[in-house]
């Protein structure tokens, strides 16, 4: 196989995976659909597995690396847990975890009848999402939100908010025992897990809508309005904001961005602390997001990449004159 067939074989495994992932996304959306859980898994499944292979074709150069040893005539390609082992060597990256786990609840809800997603499950699917959009774009480059819109990017929550912990007894009058019995160990070990990873967001993560009063515009989730005489009633205009695409970079992503753009200048983790101690970056809600649930990490947005990419620029000296305003407020 020559070069261009090399590339076209990856582009297409690109292309499949975003549309697996693009469907899960949309059956996991559509709450009339009971059947969505299993769905959403198989379809997400897919899509990692065609990403993973694409990211081994990409190193490897060989159209043969995503196939196992052929034995006789058949000739199988890779599964989704051997591409893990290949990419994510690490058995215990939050990220494989997090893949292995809807991997794991894929194959045993095949046999079962779940119409209810407890909300446990619905935080670790979160963390998946932004794990490929975080993935797809340091892979490839790529973008989704280039294809598509951005309220399609985020994940719909029906939890009753009544309902503060899954257990059997709730779910058993739900769902059956067998579907309540796999689904309540299910939801203890993964808050077991959460715990074991350090609560990392990458293995499970929730989404939350809190209301602030702002005069910008661009900040708001939700716009009042009172007509443009002030006459008219009050209209409420809902703008849909997901933070895993607003605010897509936790601090250690933050920084390997800043190291891809600025790759001379030296920083740390320190760095970014410094910058917002002196610049007050969580009190602007344009450059950071922070979750409402208990340890979520801070977020930032592109846009802070991009003013902290235009001040080094400005003046090269700007991490280290950030790091001796600090230091002196200090002393």
């Amino acid at each position: 196989m020559n070069d261009q067939e090399d590339f076209d074989l990856k582009k297409r495994l690109i292309d499949k995976s975003i549309e697996a992932y693009v469907l899960a996304l949309e059956t996991i959306n559509r709450l009339t659909i009971q059947y969505r859980l299993e769905t959403f898994c198989f379809l997400f499944c897919n899509s990692w597995e065609l990403l993973l292979k694409a990211k081994i074709l990409a190193h490897e150069d060989n159209p043969d690396s995503i196939y196992k040893k052929r034995t006789g005539r058949n000739k199988r390609s890779l599964s989704l847990r051997d591409c893990l082992r290949r990419v994510i060597p690490n058995d215990k990256d939050p990220t494989r975890r997090n893949i292995e786990r809807i991997e794991e609840l894929r194959d045993k809800s095949v046999h079962l009848v779940i119409d209810h997603i407890p909300s446990d499950v619905m935080c670790l699917f979160q963390a998946g999402v932004i794990n490929y959009h975080h993935r797809l774009s340091r892979w490839f480059e790529e973008s989704l939100t280039s294809r598509y819109p951005l309220g399609m990017m985020s994940i719909i929550y029906d939890r009753d908010p009544e309902q503060k912990e899954v257990t059997y007894q709730h779910l058993s009058r739900q769902l059956g025992p067998a579907s309540a019995g796999f689904l309540s160990r299910y939801c203890a070990e993964l808050k077991q897990e959460f715990d074991d990873l350090q609560q990392s967001a990458e293995f499970s993560i929730s989404i939350n809508h809190h209301l602030v009063l702002t005069k910008r515009r661009d900040d708001a989730d939700i716009v009042l309005s009172s007509g443009p005489t002030g006459d008219e009633p009050a209209r409420i205009i809902e703008i849909a904001k997901d933070p895993s695409l607003t605010h897509p970079y936790r601090q250690k992503e933050l920084i390997e961005e800043l190291k891809e753009a600025i790759p001379e200048a030296q920083m740390n983790s320190y760095d970014i602390q410094c910058v917002n101690k002196v610049y007050r970056t969580k009190n602007k809600s344009e450059h950071f997001y922070q979750g409402k649930v208990k340890n979520s990490p801070g977020q930032y947005s592109r846009a802070f990449v991009d003013w902290l990419v235009e001040q080094y620029r400005r003046d090269e000296q700007f991490f280290r004159k950030t790091r001796a305003r600090v230091k002196k407020s200090t002393t």
